[in-house]
């Protein structure tokens, strides 16, 4: 479906009224083809309207889940802290366990989880590991 500038939508419409207007009152026009072609895009804009709303729905769960494992985990939160105040107290406390550990801490969790998807990547013993694909092409350019 091409689209059109406004003017031509309106100046479209304006015509087939004045067209109605010249059949007289007891004709009724055709519909046109502009006109099903435009509640088919209604249906699709509809699908598409709850397809983004049902996504931002997830996204809202997502970050509600986690907000409220951070405030299991980081010290002064609790269950009824505020998302933002979890967020704070969260950069406050990484940056007390960096400047403690270093980027030691980093480096092991970057071993251990894989970037792209957020799993665990050690399984069992600490020497196996199964490496997700982003490691892997890492691991391959150090080496080269």
């Amino acid at each position: 479906m091409d689209r059109k500038p406004l003017g031509e939508i309106r100046n479209a419409r304006d015509n087939n009224q004045s067209t109605a207007a010249a059949q007289g009152p007891w004709q009724s026009a055709q519909p046109s083809s502009s006109v099903q072609v435009q509640s088919g895009s209604q249906d699709g804009s509809a699908q598409r309207r709850e397809r983004h709303n049902r996504l931002e729905r997830d996204r809202r769960r997502r970050i509600r889940v986690c907000c409220d494992e951070l405030n299991l985990l980081v010290p002064f939160c609790t269950i009824d802290t505020d998302k933002a105040t979890t967020l704070q107290w969260t950069t406050a406390f990484l940056k007390y366990i960096q400047e403690r550990h270093g980027d030691s801490l980093k480096q092991e969790f970057e071993t251990v989880f894989c970037g792209k998807t957020g799993r665990r990547l050690k399984i069992g013993r600490p020497d196996s590991c199964v490496m997700c694909p982003a490691q892997e092409n890492r691991t391959a350019m150090e080496t080269k």
